[in-house]
Parts: structure tokens; C-alpha cells; sequence
């Protein structure tokens, strides 16, 4: 797996303020605890634009990421992140296949599931709903509110991990 510094071509940067005041929660607990994040996503722009977004929160890390259905269970399943953020559309299998693998996991292992498509119409969501998505966010229309929603993971009493 590549570094992801170089992959989202940030270097080391400060981040950005968090979008919630720093009165509703402990700043420094959330820079020391962050939420670990897989991203399995095969789009090279996409990927690049939510690592970037997500190390420049200052509540959560990506720990890993994946193009494809194999190279994402064998990172889940290593990595133990608290959440994924799952596209369907993948370079080899999908995101349905991931989805379903999880969702057979132990509910103490299980991550929460983010699905992030472009396929967002209501069946798309219904299935995903079905096979075991906590959540589903469109990429087009819906970009914005990924960041939001991992704030509020890393935020959940008690932590996800």
C-alpha cells in the first residue's frame, strides 16, 4: 500500500479547525483517539480528495484503503478500523460483496459501514440498507456530509473501538 502522504500529496500539514465548537468536545481527545477509517474506493481523485479532507479534520485517520473486493476484505479484516466508507462500483468486484462479508462479522467486529456511490437511487440504498450499510451518502450530492458524519462517529459515547 502506498504512503498515504503521498497519495493525497499533503504532507504535514496542520489541520483544519473541526466544523462543531471546541466547546462540545474534548479537542485534545479527539486529535489523540481518532477514528480509524478504511477507505475502499477506486477512483484515484476521489480517494485522494476524501484522504485529504479526512487528515485535515483532526478527527479521524484513514489506516488504509483498497481498489479492489479482495485487497478491501484483507484490509478490514487485518486493520480493524472503526468505520468504513465503502464505494459499490470497485476495479475488481464490488462493494455489495464487501458489504456482505462484513455484515457476517461478529457485531463486536463489525465496522460501521459508509456506503459512498454515485449509484445512490432508492433501491441502490434499500439493498444497501439490507445487506448491512449503517449509512449511505451519494458522492455527487452528498460529498459534503461525509466528513460531518465521521465527526459524529468519532464523537459516539462509547467510542467505536
Amino acid at each position: 500500500m502506498a504512503s498515504f502522504d503521498k497519495i493525497a500529496g499533503i504532507g504535514n500539514r496542520p489541520a483544519r479547525s473541526l466544523p462543531v465548537p471546541a466547546d462540545e468536545f474534548d479537542l485534545e481527545d479527539q486529535v489523540e483517539n481518532p477514528l480509524r477509517v478504511y477507505l475502499v474506493e477506486d477512483s484515484a481523485m476521489i480517494r485522494g480528495r476524501v484522504m485529504e479532507q479526512v487528515a485535515a479534520s483532526g478527527h479521524a485517520d484513514i489506516i488504509g484503503y483498497a481498489e479492489t473486493e479482495e485487497e478491501a476484505l484483507a484490509g478490514i479484516l487485518s486493520l480493524h478500523p472503526d468505520a468504513v466508507v465503502l464505494d459499490i462500483q470497485l476495479r475488481n468486484g464490488n462493494g455489495f460483496n464487501v458489504l456482505r462479508r462484513l455484515h457476517k462479522l461478529p457485531v463486536a467486529l463489525r465496522p460501521v459501514v459508509i456506503v459512498f456511490s454515485d449509484y445512490s437511487d432508492a433501491e441502490f440504498r434499500r439493498y444497501a440498507a439490507r445487506e448491512g450499510a449503517n449509512y449511505f451518502l451519494n458522492k455527487g450530492s452528498e460529498f459534503h456530509h461525509l466528513m460531518g458524519l465521521l465527526n459524529l462517529l468519532s464523537q459516539r459515547e462509547p467510542p467505536l473501538r
